[in-house]
């Protein structure tokens, strides 16, 4: 018996060491910032007041190459404004001429990533709007998901590429290492698909689709969005436009269950020196009109200075909103001015 013991501990030894370890280069870096934001609204017992608060963030990367030539990259990042837990992780397969693999346990998808790519110098036009549907835009394919990245293709000046996703179950978080075999209730399985043409004169024109299966009877949801992004010298200039269907019964912080959404979005960033950056943002969106709702519009505008020196950088980002909360019913709109004053520091 103490034989079968023996041989059964040195075969389990032996497949332990099976993967042997390779050099790998770490890296650590982070950002902290202490801000000042002041809202205001013509009903401030809504929307209003004054705050102050800190925030710092962590990522670790980890990067290395296989005996094949694959490199394999990972990365994750720690934000304490989600309670110090992970903010973004993946693990990055690079294999060359045949493309990128992602398997992205947070965030890191190919749509997910162009849920607004309009110009800007720092926060996008709705982070002191109270956020906007664009952002639902690859959010239900964003966890637990594996992603294609291809190489990019050169033709007659222009560089093609394009990525895949999918989410095995969509809309359902990812935070375990083993992952997890539930579903949403509400929710099937998820695809997303995009495709980026970039030229050497400075133009670039992308478009995307997300598609998430409906579950126990729920129907699917469609989202669709394209930009275009030009850059000269210091000047970027940026226009994208979103559509984005519900479905039935599936809603989160930023759509409503069943609705349909149209949008643009539009930005312009100049570099005035090294230090100091402008950029202007505007957003107009509109939830349709469903059964007994009549249709409600938002528009953000977003002016923002930013100033940088070394490792800190000083940010002031103004925003105006008209219909903060996309309310269908004059008496309950509410428009919104916001000013955040941001010092940040790198490490």
């Amino acid at each position: 018996m103490n034989n079968f013991k023996k041989i059964g501990l040195t075969a389990l030894a032996g497949s332990l060491v099976v993967v042997s370890a390779n050099a790998i280069e770490m890296s650590v870096s982070g950002t902290t910032s202490v801000s000042y934001t002041s809202k205001s609204s013509a009903k401030t017992s809504e929307v209003g007041g004054q705050a102050i608060g800190v925030d710092t963030g962590i990522t670790f990367t980890g990067s290395g190459e296989l005996d094949n030539g694959f490199t394999v990259k990972t990365f994750a990042a720690l934000d304490d404004g989600r309670a110090n837990t992970l903010s973004s992780s993946q693990l990055t397969l690079g294999m060359g001429s045949l493309g990128t693999v992602v398997f992205a346990q947070q965030f890191g998808t190919a749509a997910n990533g162009i849920d607004d790519v309009t110009p800007r110098v720092k926060e996008e036009s709705w982070d002191q709007a109270g956020g906007s549907v664009l952002q639902s835009f690859g959010r239900s394919t964003a966890e637990g998901a594996v992603t294609y990245k291809s190489p990019a293709v050169e033709v007659a000046g222009l560089a093609m590429t394009f990525g895949v996703d999918y989410d095995p179950a969509a809309g359902k978080a990812s935070d375990d290492h083993d992952a997890t075999t539930d579903k949403a209730y509400n929710t099937g399985s998820g695809t997303g698909m995009v495709v980026k043409i970039a030229s050497d004169l400075g133009l670039t024109v992308g478009a995307g689709v997300e598609e998430v299966t409906g579950n126990n009877k729920y129907t699917d949801r469609t989202n669709i969005t394209a930009y275009a992004l030009y850059t000269m010298g210091p000047v970027s200039l940026g226009y994208q436009e979103y559509y984005l269907d519900q479905g039935s019964g599936v809603a989160n912080a930023l759509v409503s269950a069943g609705g349909d959404y149209t949008g643009n979005a539009m930005g312009i960033a100049f570099n005035v020196n090294d230090n100091l950056s402008l950029s202007y943002g505007e957003i107009n969106e509109t939830k349709e009109a469903q059964s007994g709702t009549l249709s409600a519009d938002r528009d953000v505008t977003s002016i923002t200075a930013a100033y940088s020196a070394g490792g800190m950088a000083l940010t002031i980002q103004q925003t105006d909103t008209d219909n903060f909360a996309l309310n269908s019913t004059a008496a309950d709109v509410v428009d919104t001015e916001a000013t955040q004053i941001t010092l940040a520091f790198a490490f």
